[in-house]
């Protein structure tokens, strides 16, 4: 059943009703195993042959008759207890089967009150109408639901203008950047992770344009000679060596 209808207890569907001042009584709840002959006060069949087996533990159908003030006519539904038996929940079947007439005919009551205030329940639902009544495989048939997109880690993580643009598009598709708090600072995010992504594709690409530094000169070990020296130097090596006694 869809997530969206709403659940409620018989007593709160009893209160909205006669609260709209509109509800005009209701008639006892019957009961019947052969849809001929209704009572209301239900017991199980039990067979004497059998040393008292129950042959029949729940009444197979039930009635009621619902009275609203504007409608001349009452309503009155008739209901099966296998269109209405929650069997594809453990804990409400076992309650059925222990209190059927309680059970039973408080279903009879609400499908009564649906119908005559459809104005006012809409698609309102007791505790275990809310149960799917098939069997529980019958589950395995939803629809997935789709997976909720992490927006603001797809746009911190995304390392080129290209990936930016696609998040960008698929988000305005989704309609993501909404006016509230939320929506602007994705937006603002996205356009901050763009200007990030094109500083550092800058500073990439500068990285290009640096001249390679000139190799260091090597040095000789060997002494380079002197003749290049101009003749001043040469004028006070001679002097220098005239002093010391030696030849030039």
């Amino acid at each position: 059943m869809s997530e969206l209808v709403e659940k409620k207890t018989i007593g709160e569907v009893e209160h909205i009703v006669h609260a709209s001042r509109q509800w005009d009584g209701t008639g006892p709840v019957e009961f019947s195993d052969d849809g001929e002959t209704w009572v209301q006060a239900w017991s199980p069949t039990v067979e004497p042959e059998t040393n008292g087996a129950v042959a029949v533990s729940h009444p197979k159908f039930a009635r009621v008759e619902v009275f609203r003030k504007d409608v001349r006519v009452p309503t009155t539904v008739t209901i099966r207890w296998d269109e209405q038996f929650p069997a594809a929940s453990e804990e409400w079947a076992a309650k059925w089967f222990r209190s059927p007439m309680r059970h039973f005919g408080r279903t009879a009551r609400m499908v009564g009150f649906r119908q005559t205030f459809r104005d006012l329940l809409g698609d309102i639902v007791i505790e275990d109408e809310a149960d799917d009544r098939t069997t529980p495989a019958a589950a395995a048939t939803a629809p997935v639901a789709p997976v909720e997109r992490r927006w603001a880690k797809e746009i911190a993580e995304a390392q080129s203008p290209e990936l930016l643009d696609a998040i960008e598009k698929d988000a305005r598709a989704a309609r993501i950047f909404t006016p509230d708090a939320e929506g602007t600072a994705l937006h603002r995010q996205l356009r901050t992770r763009r200007r990030e992504i094109e500083a550092a594709s800058k500073e990439s690409a500068s990285a290009w344009d640096i001249p390679a530094e000139a190799p260091a000169e090597t040095v000789s070990g060997r002494p380079a000679p002197n003749d290049y020296l101009p003749p001043v130097n040469r004028a006070a090596r001679r002097k220098a060596a005239r002093k010391k006694g030696g030849k030039r």
